[in-house]
């Protein structure tokens, strides 16, 4: 066999190889995606219906109380796949989304009552503090896994649940809602809550979500 073709075989091999792992990833996101976006469609979804009123907040809404849960599944991501994965995951998902709206406005329209509906800065808004929160949150989570199993998910929350809120609400609401401080810091509260409620699916979901080779059993 001469060099040239030795070269072509191994450039042959290095491909077919690429592509197997391009699929591997890509089969390896199909649940991770699935289940974010669904928690995240549910958070749009369920934007007009009221929170339980002892929370003594008549403004907050299910959608609120249901936002942990996004963070959650990115935990789990992290968990299994490491970093990467979750960071793509959270990428794909908004992706997809916003394609699924931008394909289907008049639908998604017709989805909530017009007084519920987000307006275009509340989106942009949400998009870019869910990303921004995520992103920490992912971080926090890698740099945090260990022994302590319940460490990380929940700083990793707390974390998301914090900056979440610092961006969400002034990017939202500055200038055109008078309480939107108020609502800040009490839904910035909800979320905090919301990373301990959180830790039970997680324990309850850990031997079923083991991590890849690498993190150390965590």
């Amino acid at each position: 066999m001469t060099w040239a073709s030795s070269a072509y075989a191994y450039n042959q091999r290095s491909a077919a190889r690429r592509l197997l792992v391009a699929a591997q990833t890509a089969a390896r996101m199909i649940l991770p995606v699935l289940g974010l976006t669904a928690a995240l469609a549910a958070v749009y979804l369920f934007i007009d219906m009221p929170a339980p009123r002892f929370l003594g907040a008549p403004w907050l809404t299910a959608s609120h109380l249901l936002l942990p849960f996004a963070f959650l599944a990115i935990h789990l991501t992290n968990r299994r796949y490491g970093p990467g994965y979750a960071f793509w995951q959270l990428v794909v998902s908004l992706v997809l989304l916003a394609s699924l709206a931008a394909l289907g406005g008049e639908i998604v329209h017709h989805l909530l009552p017009p007084a519920a509906e987000p307006t275009a800065r509340e989106v942009a808004a949400f998009g870019t503090a869910l990303l921004l929160a995520g992103f920490l949150s992912i971080v926090t989570f890698d740099g945090l896994r260990g022994p302590r199993w319940w460490t990380a998910p929940l700083a990793g929350s707390m974390a998301a649940a914090l900056a979440f809120a610092a961006i969400f609400y002034p990017a939202a609401y500055a200038g055109s809602a008078p309480a939107w401080i108020n609502h800040m810091a009490v839904h910035a509260g909800v979320l905090t809550v919301g990373a301990f409620a959180m830790l039970l699916p997680y324990w309850l979901l850990r031997r079923m979500v083991e991590p890849l080779a690498g993190y150390g059993g965590y």
